[in-house]
């Protein structure tokens, strides 16, 4: 069990003994926030090296250090069609694979390939943090940030800005994309990830709003049943995990803001 601990300093005006008018400014630690982190049983040897009583910057590098050497299998981009359609399987219907941004359960055999002899062949590849916006070559087969999608809706979505909104999926202004109430917050679980692992932006680039509209929809979109499943699925795949998954006050930890929900809560 580990104790993180947010701490002020407060400037606290003492007036000198002896009556004199003099005041002398003092600084005192006073904890103003104690969070206890019961990791679950099934995640302790993975985090077994991490010290999250760290600062923001050293737990970041941190974690940062782990996602990186736990990721050990760099798979190449025509593998994703081994891994992909379980890691996004519908859980109430194995033959199919739910879809980003839509959220359809579609058959998993109608994905887009020339290897694929099936029809009709209607999902193929999104990158979430575009592929055109990427430094890293491993970076573009990591499922973590790969999800199947409609290809008409992967079309339309294209590389724009992800912005605020509200209800279903929906470009805006023509050149920004909302990805739906209910897929906001794997989103920037995804770009979080992303950040993490290649030291890509969160910049303009990629949100309207940097980096703080990610930390708005990791709060408002908890973690799902399927991002679960796809982090057990990937890590097996690839060898690391997406801790933001695991954790969403994680990136509260890291990256500051309103506290998300912290999963590891006693």
């Amino acid at each position: 069990m580990k104790k993180t601990y947010l701490v002020l300093s407060l400037a606290v005006l003492l007036a000198a003994c002896g009556g004199s008018d003099d005041n002398v400014e003092k600084e005192e630690e006073v904890i103003i926030e104690e969070e206890l982190f019961q990791i679950p049983d099934q995640l302790k040897d993975y985090y077994a090296t991490i010290d999250f009583s760290g600062t923001d910057e050293e737990l970041y590098d941190d974690l940062a250090t782990l996602t990186i050497a736990k990721h050990t299998n760099f798979l190449e981009y025509w593998q994703r069609h081994s891994y992909l359609y379980k890691a996004d399987k519908d859980p109430n219907n194995e033959a199919n694979v739910i879809l980003l941004y839509s959220g359809e359960s579609r058959n998993k055999m109608e994905y887009s390939s020339s290897s694929n002899s099936y029809s009709p062949q209607t999902f193929n590849t999104e990158h979430v943090y575009p592929k055109s916006k990427l430094s890293d070559e491993h970076s573009l087969a990591d499922m973590h940030h790969l999800r199947v999608c409609d290809s008409d809706v992967n079309t339309k979505r294209y590389n724009y800005h992800f912005t605020d909104g509200t209800g279903d999926y929906k470009l805006i202004n023509y050149d920004r994309w909302y990805p739906g109430d209910e897929w906001r917050g794997d989103v920037a679980r995804m770009i979080l990830y992303v950040n993490l692992r290649y030291d890509e932006p969160l910049n303009g680039d990629i949100s309207t709003s940097g980096i703080n509209l990610f930390l708005k929809w990791n709060i408002e979109d908890p973690v799902s049943a399927i991002e679960i499943q796809r982090n057990n699925v990937i890590e097996d795949a690839q060898g690391n995990r997406n801790p933001f998954i695991d954790n969403p006050y994680l990136v509260t930890l890291l990256y500051g803001g309103d506290a998300a929900e912290n999963k590891w809560a006693e």
